[in-house]
């Protein structure tokens, strides 16, 4: 795991469509200097309002993940949210025209590629983690998420569907940025053909095409093939990855996720941070550090800080 704070070493402007609005959505990713964190800016409204990244501002709905101050808020933040966990990103300005980030295909790779063709910057300040120390565990109807102590960012990810080319799918892997680009972000969002017609119905959404997911009858595929027969479950844990940086900070801990989805991934995140005990917030500086610097002894409470009783960035 990268023990030093990152952002992007310079902008990413990206432009697309937006499902919801069918808005033309611009989307600006800007450096930010360490500590800063996540911070959402809607440039379309008066004064520009800023939604930074909180456990308080995180809101997971049964189709997307939101970000929120009560007033203002911006829709579908999960792949963005996802690919800057995978890569690293702590801290980044979020510039966006509109209620809502682009789709694309559905997947994180073109935030994935326009990240690291512009690069990234490593900050000389030690990363912050959301750190599990006790196991923990939300059920919500059949749902469930368990959260284990672990020295990596480990997920373990379940799905049933009853249609043939789906079934019962689990995936297991350790998240670091490479296996992130391989394994996880060209996995694409699904959703099926006669939800898709209902919404579109009720004007739910607005915009989008079928280059925006894959797109399933109660046959198979209607837009294409897929890249792997277990796409599925791996978008599934695109998006735990994506809501799991719901706090603002990297999460290190093993997740195991069952039948879920944004809406419980966000419930399970924010009793885990509130429940006393369960976790801590630590830097990325390994021990054995310190054996080569001047003997200086500092008090546990800087070492961590249980949020259960502080979510004070």
């Amino acid at each position: 795991m990268h023990t030093l704070q990152q952002t992007v070493a310079d902008s990413v402007e990206l432009k697309e469509e937006g499902v919801f609005s069918g808005q033309q959505i611009r989307l600006v990713l800007e450096p930010a200097p360490p500590g800063q964190g996540i911070l959402f800016v809607r440039e379309d409204l008066p004064g520009a309002p800023c939604i930074p990244l909180r456990p308080e501002n995180i809101l997971g709905t049964d189709g997307a993940t939101v970000v929120s101050d009560g007033r203002h808020s911006v829709y579908l933040v999960e792949h963005l949210l996802s690919a800057l966990h995978g890569l690293g990103i702590d801290n980044l300005i979020v510039r966006v025209w509109g209620p809502e980030i682009p789709l694309f295909d559905g997947s994180a790779t073109v935030f994935v590629r326009e990240i690291l063709c512009r690069g990234i910057r490593v900050q000389p300040v030690p990363k912050r983690f959301v750190e599990v120390v006790q196991p923990f565990q939300v059920r919500n109807g059949v749902g469930i998420i368990r959260f284990r102590p672990a020295d990596q960012f480990i997920i373990r990810v379940r799905i049933a569907f009853d249609h043939p080319l789906i079934g019962e799918q689990s995936l297991s892997l350790n998240i670091n940025p490479i296996t992130y680009q391989r394994e996880l972000a060209p996995a694409r969002t699904f959703g099926f053909k006669d939800d898709l017609l209902r919404r579109k119905e009720k004007g739910i959404l607005r915009g989008g095409n079928l280059s925006n997911a894959i797109v399933l009858d109660e046959k198979g595929v209607l837009n294409g093939k897929l890249q792997r027969s277990d796409e599925f479950v791996r978008h599934k844990a695109l998006d735990l990855v994506g809501d799991l940086f719901g706090s603002g900070w990297a999460f290190k801990g093993e997740v195991e996720a069952e039948l879920s989805g944004h809406r419980l991934h966000i419930e399970a995140l924010k009793n885990l941070l509130s429940a006393p005990g369960a976790t801590r917030l630590s830097d990325g500086i390994p021990t054995r550090i310190f054996f080569f610097l001047p003997p200086c002894p500092q008090p546990a409470a800087k070492r961590g800080i249980d949020l259960g009783q502080s979510m004070v960035r």
